[in-house]
């Protein structure tokens, strides 16, 4: 045998043995299938983490992000004290909701390249303190300039838990029960602006408006503490060594984890990352689900908190308490059990079809899951725009806001889960984005949705937004049948491929 056949034949026996090495240390799921990600060896991994640690940094982010719709809206109740105060218009006194949801979505597109550098803990605990003191500005403002700028600084401040918080999720748990988990996450989202209704409407009914106010730096403060203590850094960037040995860590014990917050990058911060958010966007699998997305949450969701007054105290004579329960138990509840059949069927339908096509994970079987969203959220606006219009009992608008909820559930939880299955290692940009257009979509809503609905009627008005948000369906149709082609043409973006 010669030497070159001797080094041929010796380097496939290496191959061979790395081959193999690789298939016996591949980590399965609990159906059986290869875990995607897999996960690397070091218990500083955080797919590697005890669970219950996990379930305790999904809260605190989730939390985080809660508070901010929370924060923003929790005078939306009392915009008529409010209006009455500063001697505005009600329409005028909305706009201290609609200035931090712009702000809301700019900020994360400054957040999101930072994180991905020097860490999500860093970005959490250091924008969170902009917040707090921007609340309890808003609370000691006394005039209408003083408050509008304030609140240009609560939403600046409060978007960390929005912008970013989905790239926890998706650093922390595997493709096959992202669903439910990011589900988990999208519930506090959406549950901010619900619940502050109710809670604003009691504050600004028994302590005055200003406490709306006062009270949203209590509870970003409390958080913030919690965080600065408690929440360990997510961020892995699998090419550098980022964790002491192994043989320093406890493993008998997760608490220790809580002590390692730093991230150990090579990596340096440059201006074409800002960019990258952007650079998204040329990805149908990432366009069609954030434009369907935005347009979803504003009208299932904003399109009530910025009307409640004006419908419900202009037709029914609610007080700040009545508006307050009627906007926010009504989506609260529907956004409850909205992810019932959100999150658990996601994953359920990836897991059937995984099984028919011998373990491949194509994250567009998750989509057949927000048909019964396409259907419910129309559906809901319509609902409550008719009853509004005929002025029927108040149960009326409020059974459409609350099936509108469920729809918007569905489909939200499906969109982050489906997105962030397609492009894992930019889950940070994909959080941004759809937080951005969120947003964005969402500080128009103010302006034009009242006004339309006084020059025609409220039921031609709805039945305007619920056509519009029916035809954001049509692109994710096509998504559901060439999303993979699609996909594998294109190829994944060239960036963050050690995250």
């Amino acid at each position: 045998m010669t030497n070159d056949e001797e080094r041929i034949k010796s380097s496939v026996e290496n191959q061979e043995a790395v081959e193999k090495h690789e298939q016996t240390n591949v980590k399965l799921d609990p159906h059986g299938f290869p875990l995607r990600p897999q996960p690397s060896d070091d218990l500083m991994d955080p797919p590697n983490w005890n669970k219950w640690l996990k379930l305790w940094v999904l809260f605190q982010v989730s939390f985080l992000a809660f508070l901010g719709p929370f924060t923003q809206a929790i005078i939306n109740s009392a915009f008529h004290p409010l209006a009455v105060s500063m001697h505005i218009t009600v329409v005028e006194a909305s706009y201290q909701t609609t200035v931090p949801i712009v702000f809301a979505g700019l900020a994360p597109l400054l957040w999101s390249p930072i994180s991905n550098v020097y860490g999500r803990r860093p970005i959490f605990v250091g924008v969170t303190v902009i917040g707090i003191a921007a609340h309890a500005a808003s609370g000691a403002a006394r005039t209408w300039g003083g408050i509008i700028a304030a609140r240009v600084f609560v939403g600046i401040g409060s978007s960390v838990g929005m912008g970013i918080g989905a790239a926890v999720v998706a650093d922390l748990f595997f493709m096959h029960e992202r669903g439910r988990y990011m589900g988990f996450y999208v519930v506090f989202v959406s549950n901010g602006a619900h619940l502050a209704a109710v809670v604003g409407g009691f504050v600004a009914k028994y302590a005055g408006w200003r406490w709306c106010y006062y009270l949203g730096a209590i509870c970003l403060g409390a958080s913030w503490l919690v965080n600065l203590f408690c929440l360990p850094e997510t961020l892995y960037h699998r090419n550098v060594n980022m964790a002491p040995p192994n043989s320093q860590i406890n493993k008998s014990s997760w608490i220790g984890l809580l002590t390692f917050h730093g991230v150990g990058t090579r990596r340096k911060l440059k201006l074409w990352d800002f960019t990258h958010v952007f650079l998204m966007l040329k990805y149908p699998s990432v366009l069609f689900p954030a434009f369907c997305y935005s347009l979803s949450f504003g009208f299932g969701s904003v399109l009530f908190a910025v009307t409640g007054v004006a419908a419900f105290n202009g037709h029914y004579d609610f007080d700040t308490v009545g508006v307050g329960l009627a906007i926010g138990l009504s989506t609260f509840i529907g956004t409850l059990t909205g992810e019932i059949s959100a999150g658990p069927v996601s994953d359920w339908l990836l897991y059937l079809h995984r099984k028919r096509h011998d373990g491949d994970p194509v994250p567009e079987a998750r989509l057949h899951a927000m048909w019964p969203g396409f259907i419910l959220l129309p559906i809901g606006v319509i609902i409550e725009g008719v009853t509004l219009q005929y002025v029927t009992h108040w149960a009326g608008p409020v059974m459409g806001i609350g099936i509108a909820a469920f729809g918007l559930q569905i489909l939200s939880t499906n969109i982050f889960a489906y997105i962030t299955d397609c492009y894992k290692p930019q889950s940070a940009e994909i959080s941004t984005l759809l937080n951005f257009g969120r947003q964005t979509f969402s500080f128009t809503l103010g302006f034009y949705s009242v006004p339309l609905a006084e020059e025609t009627t409220w039921g031609i008005a709805w039945g305007i937004f619920a056509i519009i948000e029916c035809l954001t369906f049509v692109p994710i149709i096509l998504l559901m049948y060439k999303g993979q082609k699609w996909r594998e043409r294109l190829r994944a973006p060239d960036f963050h491929r050690d995250l």
